[in-house]
């Protein structure tokens, strides 16, 4: 196992990043895999997904398996908070990539307007940004008692 380069990560993060988001990354995947219509429904209304959804919702699906393995996986091998920030990071920014993705496709309905979303907006809206919103704490540093960086070790 790697050496830690820092404090031991908080209980929530260690729980949240190695057993929650795996379950939802699976959850997501499944969905991508085997429900499209369900996928795009939650935020479009009445989607016909064709071939070009189903190829993309697989690619993604893919993408959301790799994210659950890197962390179901790799974050129980290491305390390196290095490595554990890099993974953060990344999801983070396929975060970002979700909301731009979401805004457009509201935006092009001109249901920007929170009274306009449906209870599949607010759940897919709501899982990334909770998830969101607890990288970014941990990417901050949240939580964490001191400083925490071994002489000699850069920290992102």
């Amino acid at each position: 196992m790697s050496q830690p380069t820092s404090p031991s990560i908080p209980a929530f993060y260690r729980i949240f990043f190695t057993y929650v988001d795996p379950v939802i990354c699976a959850w997501g995947a499944t969905m991508d895999f085997f429900m499209p219509t369900t996928v795009l429904s939650s935020h479009i209304p009445s989607p016909t997904p064709d071939i070009g959804h189903v190829m993309i919702l697989k690619q993604r699906g893919g993408g959301m398996l790799d994210f659950g393995i890197i962390s179901a996986v790799l974050l129980r091998y290491t305390q390196d908070m290095n490595v554990w920030r890099i993974v953060q990071l990344s999801c983070f920014v396929v975060d970002l990539a979700y909301y731009w993705a979401v805004w457009e496709v509201l935006a092009k309905q001109k249901r920007l307007d929170m009274g306009t979303w449906r209870a599949e907006d607010w759940g897919s809206i709501g899982i990334t940004a909770f998830a969101g919103l607890v990288r970014l704490a941990f990417l901050a540093r949240v939580g964490f008692g001191g400083s925490g960086n071994k002489e000699g070790k850069k920290s992102l």
